[in-house]
């Protein structure tokens, strides 16, 4: 597990471009329902029994879900992916899942009984390095929460749009709008969740990001779709350490994904 430390109290944040019915769905619930009450069953589980925190926790159970609910999946996207291929709809069911799953367990971490502060960032600056530009926020927020994260920054592709190649060498396409519209700040006695709301979310293939938006949407009613299907992502910061619950800005190397944490 990897941990990133904070340094009197001030954190830079990088995003780049980029979460019951028993185990047997019954027959009047449709079928995101189905995998909803499935997936929020077994993370209830898991915190039961104790292994929540396992790091393969998010890709075993997207796993699980696409084996279990495999034709329930394919009828839900059946509508708007007629023109998709057999890969990019088994991509496109395992980007869904995969997003609600992680979705679901992050907030399986919020703190109970804990205040909320919305924040709206201000940006302050652009500073380019690398080869990429980033633009620089600032979070307005009382000293007295525990662990402040004023600074944050975001990739100017992700922002404006662009294509080229991430950290690891795969081929992204973006086009943009996906800001940072504001940051819930939700807070205790002893751990902070920094629950952090974009415009958008992009897929790097821009054929399957119109249904990644659309499906996204659907299944997460309320989000603002002013620029495709709001994301949410949230990470934890608690005695000196910040935790990303299976946030997708924490891909190891190895291709693996699950809780990280950073210090």
């Amino acid at each position: 597990m990897k941990r990133a430390g904070l340094l009197a109290g001030v954190l830079v944040l990088i995003f780049v471009f980029s979460g019951f019915v028993g185990a047997r769905p019954q027959a009047d619930v449709d079928s995101w329902t189905a995998v909803d009450l499935f997936v929020r069953e077994q993370i209830d589980m898991a915190c039961a029994k104790g292994t929540i925190n396992d790091p393969h926790f998010v890709e075993g159970l997207t796993d699980l879900v696409l084996k279990r609910f495999d034709r329930q999946l394919d009828a839900e996207i059946a509508e708007h992916a007629k023109n998709l291929t057999l890969e990019q709809r088994e991509t496109l069911k395992r980007l869904l899942v995969s997003d609600y799953v992680s979705y679901l367990y992050q907030k399986s971490f919020y703190p109970k009984n804990a205040k909320v502060l919305v924040v709206k960032p201000v940006k302050v600056a652009s500073v380019k390095a690398n080869g990429k530009v980033y633009d620089y926020y600032y979070a307005p927020m009382s000293s007295s929460i525990l662990y402040p994260i004023h600074w944050w920054v975001q990739v100017k592709d992700d922002l404006e749009g662009g294509h080229g190649k991430d950290g690891h060498g795969n081929y992204y396409w973006i086009d943009g709008n996906n800001n940072i519209s504001y940051i819930n700040v939700i807070y205790a006695s002893s751990n902070v969740v920094y629950e952090i709301h974009f415009y958008g979310e992009d897929d790097p293939d821009p054929v399957m990001d119109e249904y990644y938006d659309w499906q996204r949407c659907r299944n997460y009613p309320g989000r603002d779709d002013t620029y495709g299907c709001e994301d949410i992502e949230a990470i934890e910061v608690s005695s000196g350490d910040i935790i990303f619950h299976s946030d997708w800005s924490h891909v190891c190397d190895d291709g693996m994904c699950g809780s990280d944490i950073c210090r």
